[in-house]
């Protein structure tokens, strides 16, 4: 009788225990259900881990403390990799498409392709330009919406270069538009109600040029050489090196790029492939470069697009991914393979074959 009375005090007591680890499971639950408790650095943790725009999106509308929290910034997006923007067909908008997960984003541009076109990306800001002459050009921000309207270029270009971020005032950002082997130099300040023209009889030399450390303006000649333009009141061409006396043949396109904080230049050759080599200021040469550190440099349709380190993500790291005259798919060129593969994106409803409209890289890392 007692062992039996024992047993049910025994069950009961068992019982009792059940029910107060079910309650505190369940406290824990809500606990862990409990967002509001997270720490600001762990929040900071988990955004830099969101590699798609659109988990980052999702991440700022829980709440405004989060929306506060995902500002827009190298730090917050520096896990996101780079799209490419294409044009959807028979609609004729333009979308980004995700390398990695393969997926198209439509996004909602103040614009049509029929009334102006992207033609690059820098600093966060997609550069837009209306059909020549007098082309209108709008930097457009991704994330912000805000716009930069700059005065009608009255030459024709072919390329654009931002020097720094045009939305914070204190970098002072010079555009600079230019055209291979063209004399002419276009370039204003963000503000400016005109363009500055310069015309250098030198400039026909030259093929590429690019802003590098301390927003200097970068230019390369056909044949290799390295020049510094000054911008200044009286500009001048500076000349740093003879190239290593390096010959540009065999060569159909020469750009300057940026890698990890090295000057390069990328060198398409005809039959397929690039030569890479990276500036040495010690030596004022060119010095052939077999290996870009695991990182991997983007080229669009006007020239260097961006630079990243390819490690942990989707993208091939050593390698140089670049647009051609298919609209509809990019390229990847392997420094350590010599090797070209095609690629195309794996979605309906674009636009497919040779068309006007280049694709344009973007990088929200870099914003």
């Amino acid at each position: 009788m007692d062992f039996v009375k024992r047993r049910r005090i025994a069950s009961y007591t068992c019982k009792e225990e059940d029910q107060e680890e079910e309650e505190e499971e369940e406290g824990l639950d809500a606990k862990r259900r409990d967002w509001s408790s997270l720490t600001e650095p762990l929040l900071r943790s988990v955004l830099r881990r969101l590699d798609s725009l659109e988990d980052f999106f999702a991440f700022r509308g829980v709440c405004r403390s989060w929306r506060e929290l995902a500002a827009p910034t190298p730090d917050a997006l520096s896990a996101q990799l780079p799209l490419i923007l294409l044009t959807r067909f028979p609609a004729y908008t333009e979308a980004f498409y995700d390398l990695d997960r393969r997926r198209l984003y439509r996004a909602q541009l103040p614009w049509r392709v029929h009334s102006r076109r992207s033609v690059a990306y820098a600093h966060g800001h997609l550069i837009t330009a209306t059909d020549p002459p007098n082309s209108k050009l709008l930097l457009w921000n991704i994330f912000s919406e805000s716009r930069i309207r700059l005065p009608k270029v009255p030459e024709p270009f072919r390329r654009v270069r931002l020097s720094s971020h045009p939305s914070d005032p204190a970098l002072d950002c010079i555009v600079v538009l230019f055209a291979k082997r063209s004399t002419v130099l276009q370039y204003c300040r963000v503000g400016d109600s005109l363009w500055t023209i310069r015309d250098w009889s030198m400039l026909r030399m030259v093929d590429d040029m690019i802003f590098f450390r301390d927003n200097r303006l970068y230019a390369l000649t056909a044949t290799m050489q390295l020049v510094v333009v000054d911008l200044a009141a009286d500009p001048k061409l500076w000349l740093l090196g003879d190239g290593g006396g390096r010959a540009a043949e065999g060569h159909r396109e020469r750009w300057l790029a940026e890698s990890g904080g090295e000057l390069m230049v990328l060198c398409h050759r005809f039959r397929g492939g690039f030569d890479v080599c990276r500036w040495d200021s010690g030596s004022c040469s060119w010095v052939e470069v077999l290996d870009l550190g695991g990182r991997t440099l983007f080229l669009g349709s006007m020239g260097f697009a961006g630079s990243i380190a390819a490690a942990g993500s989707g993208i091939r790291g050593n390698c140089i991914y670049y647009v051609s005259y298919r609209k509809d798919a990019w390229y990847v060129f392997s420094l350590e393979e010599q090797s070209v593969e095609v690629v195309y994106p794996d979605s309906p409803g674009l636009l497919r074959g040779q068309s006007p409209l280049d694709p344009v890289w973007v990088f929200p890392s870099l914003c």
